[in-house]
């Protein structure tokens, strides 16, 4: 089903949406015109307004035609504000011949298109509009002394000129001005939005690894253990520990520790799947969220990463210096709470400390062994 106003692009929604506001303007002006006909003072005989208004819907649709097929696109300006604010101009100069003594007060209907400029015109597009509309008005004037003389009074139609012009390059100063201050208060509103972002991202990141850091990783298992008690599959969780980490810093410096810190982190999250979670747990101890129901396949994934590791090389390392870890892995148990879960991990971690490191231990009866 096709939409007056498309959803899939927001820009180009919000240009049909001020196009459809625009086009309710005119239905404004021609009721003003009907009443200024019945009136009598409105010089357009009755089949020659009604083809009047019948173009200028048959313009309105056309642009909304350009519009909805994006071919307004292919313009520098997407939104065609200067060419609908000119079409605009016209039919008001059209009214303003056809009309008499009303023709001064018609003229107001000038600032209801200016206004339309304060989204998109700079101010040499509104001095370019206001010198249109004011030697158009001028023309119109010369073209009623020539064919409506007695409709005439050429010192109030100058005068009606003066005030026009005068008020329209007014607003082309203010109105240039609002466009201004809306660009930076666009660009303003951008970089504040890109600015809480980056709050965001460094809220729930470690600065130092690019893991999760460990107020996120409580949430993410807050969340998990939610799913798991409605019925979804449960998660494994890991806990991981650099071995002899405190030798790395004592002998190459805490420099080369950060960087094995971060090279370690980047193997991790590039060894994992986008529904896995990696989080810094403190210190060189990291914990890995793995959705993986079955802890045989669980096991699978962390001695690969186990082992890409320890056969990995380490910036500000030698290259034949050993960086392994040691992996307590387990799997959660419907119902009971995450610092158990995370008590059972750490259990398994100790272990595989204990059993001479470098290993990944399991805490559960269906993985018998240890994997080495």
């Amino acid at each position: 089903m096709l939409r007056i106003i498309p959803e899939d692009d927001y820009n180009q929604s919000l240009r049909i949406k001020r196009f459809l506001i625009a086009s309710a303007s005119y239905s404004m002006w021609m009721l003003l015109i009907w009443y200024c006909y019945f009136q009598g003072m409105f010089r357009m005989q009755f089949t020659g307004t009604l083809l009047l208004f019948c173009a200028v819907v048959l313009m309105n649709a056309g642009l909304y035609a350009v519009f909805r097929t994006g071919l307004n696109k292919r313009s520098h300006d997407p939104s065609l504000t200067l060419l609908q604010m000119s079409l605009a101009t016209m039919w008001i100069m059209i009214v303003a011949y056809h009309l008499n003594e009303a023709r001064g007060i018609m003229l107001l209907l000038y600032l209801v298109v200016f206004i339309f400029g304060a989204f998109k015109l700079n101010l040499r597009q509104f001095i370019i509009l206001s010198l249109f509309a004011s030697i158009s008005y001028a023309i119109v004037i010369l073209l009623l002394e020539e064919n409506h003389p007695e409709s005439v009074n050429l010192k109030v139609e100058a005068l009606y000129l003066l005030i026009l012009t005068a008020v329209l390059f007014w607003f082309s100063f203010v109105g240039s001005y609002i466009n201004i201050m809306r660009k930076k208060l666009s660009k303003a509103n951008a970089e504040l939005h890109n600015a809480m972002q980056i709050i965001k991202q460094k809220a729930i990141h470690d600065d130092l690894t690019g893991a999760y850091n460990r107020g996120h990783l409580y949430q993410i298992l807050a969340r998990e253990k939610s799913l798991a008690d409605r019925g979804e599959a449960p998660f494994s969780l890991c806990i991981f520990d650099l071995d002899d980490f405190k030798s790395v810093n004592d002998t190459f410096g805490h420099v080369a520790g950060d960087t094995v810190l971060k090279t370690l982190s980047e193997i991790v999250r590039g060894n994992i799947r986008q529904q896995d979670y990696l989080a810094r747990y403190g210190g060189e101890e990291f914990v890995i969220v793995l959705a993986y129901p079955d802890l045989h396949d669980a096991l699978t994934c962390v001695e690969r990463i186990r082992t890409l590791i320890a056969e990995s090389s380490y910036p500000g390392l030698p290259g034949d210096y050993p960086v392994t870890v040691s992996m307590g892995l387990t799997r959660y148990v419907s119902g009971e709470s995450i610092d158990s879960l995370l008590v059972r991990a750490d259990n398994a971690l100790y272990r595989a400390k204990r059993s001479g490191k470098n290993l990944t231990v399991c805490d559960s009866p269906s993985v018998l062994e240890p994997a080495a």
